[in-house]
């Protein structure tokens, strides 16, 4: 039967697509090295790189190269004063260890984390690749997906996870993609500040770079979007590759985040930001996926304080229809308060008291026999323009 409280689920199908906000705070779980001041498999909270650095995190390719420059990344796109939590594990450590070794610091920052961004730096170097990434990757994307469920729905704390494509080929045909899977909490980036052959032989991706740009963004906001600015970093290449030179369109449509340039504009922008999984799915954007998570965390806090209330019923056993009124009232005052006034949802000013958020209770329920207050939350997204046709031609007045 279990203990009173609060279950949502979430719906799928609806959009018919063919002070740190605690929304973006990011966990770091990297491949690292312990010294005096940092530990392994120990969660660290900071607020800048130098606070990391104190913490003996520097820049050394024998050392904690690669998280160093993951947290300089992350700050130079989200700012210094953005709470960042960091995880060490051993450079023996394998990916997937490291996406295991995510529910240890997940569980004690008590549910403020929700981004997992994964670092992997191995003490040797991984050279098996399996449809152009390293050998395994789908295993890989499923213990993610996994693990963000359940956090999502045993501890209220949705998160999602950001991986490197690593050891990618660089030959994009080699990639199988993501339109047949159902991985819509993980985002898997390919792209990187610094070389394949370079000096660190970097063989992962900028997620630092991704991290710091979801940190500092609305909910609602697209990683991608032109007018945020272009990215920090100068230069981003595909393996060995310019990445101005790389065929983006077809890393784009296999549902990897990658990066690209716009006419007119100088420096690097996120293409989109679609999570693994297909097309179809309501929450292939991340945009979208965390708006829906916002909502899915208000309207717990909600409804959790209704859990074991004296609910007024009919003869029938039905929950009367004033008790049901001020309930739904109470779901739409919190979310909209929270996130229409702040512009995450979209309100349409046409209609008159409209706040984008819908909640309906269901009166003909018999509460008496099962003692369960059943209903239907409805939250209305932003449209984004990804695609903007026009016509031009000569205008001679006729």
């Amino acid at each position: 039967m279990g203990k009173p409280g609060v279950n949502i689920s979430f719906e799928n199908g609806n959009i018919g697509t063919v002070t740190t906000s605690p929304d973006g705070i990011c966990v770091i779980v990297s491949s690292a090295v312990a010294n005096g001041s940092f530990a392994l498999s120990k969660a660290f909270t900071v607020y800048s790189l130098e606070e990391a650095e104190s913490l003996g995190i520097l820049p050394t390719v024998a050392g904690n190269y690669e998280l160093h420059k993951t947290i300089k990344e992350f700050y130079a796109e989200a700012g210094t004063g953005t709470e960042l939590w960091i995880y060490g594990a051993a450079k023996t450590k394998t990916l997937d260890e490291l996406i295991t070794a995510s529910k240890e610091v997940l569980t004690v920052s008590n549910r403020r984390i929700r981004f997992v961004v994964v670092k992997y730096a191995p003490s040797v170097a991984e050279t098996e690749t399996t449809a152009g990434i390293r050998q395994g990757f789908p295993a890989t994307l499923l213990a993610a997906q996994t693990i963000a469920e359940e956090f999502t729905a045993q501890k209220t704390q949705p998160v999602v996870f950001i991986i490197e494509a690593y050891n990618f080929t660089g030959v994009v045909s080699d990639l199988i993609g993501f339109s047949q899977t159902t991985y819509n909490r993980v985002a898997v980036l390919i792209g990187d500040t610094e070389k394949r052959t370079g000096a660190t032989a970097s063989k992962g991706a900028a997620v630092g770079v991704l991290a710091g740009r979801i940190a500092r963004n609305q909910v609602h906001v697209n990683v991608g979007r032109v007018r945020d600015g272009a990215l920090n970093p100068l230069e981003f290449f595909i393996v060995d590759l310019p990445a101005e030179q790389a065929n983006i369109d077809a890393i784009y449509d296999k549902g990897f985040i990658t990066l690209t340039t716009h006419v007119g504009k100088s420096g690097f922008f996120f293409v989109d930001d679609m999570l693994a999984c297909e097309l179809e799915d309501d929450y292939h954007f991340l945009a979208r996926r965390r708006a829906i998570d916002k909502a899915y965390v208000l309207a717990n806090q909600a409804l959790t304080n209704f859990i074991l209330d004296t609910v007024p019923i009919t003869g029938e056993g039905k929950i009367q229809a004033p008790y049901a009124k001020a309930l739904e009232a109470e779901v739409v005052r919190v979310i909209a308060q929270e996130m229409s006034a702040k512009g995450e949802l979209s309100v349409d000013v046409t209609v008159a008291n409209d706040t984008g958020v819908e909640c309906t209770i269901d009166v003909t329920n018999n509460i008496a026999q099962d003692s369960t207050i059943k209903g239907r939350i409805r939250v209305r997204p932003h449209g984004y323009a990804r695609f903007l046709e026009f016509s031009i031609g000569f205008n001679t007045g006729q």
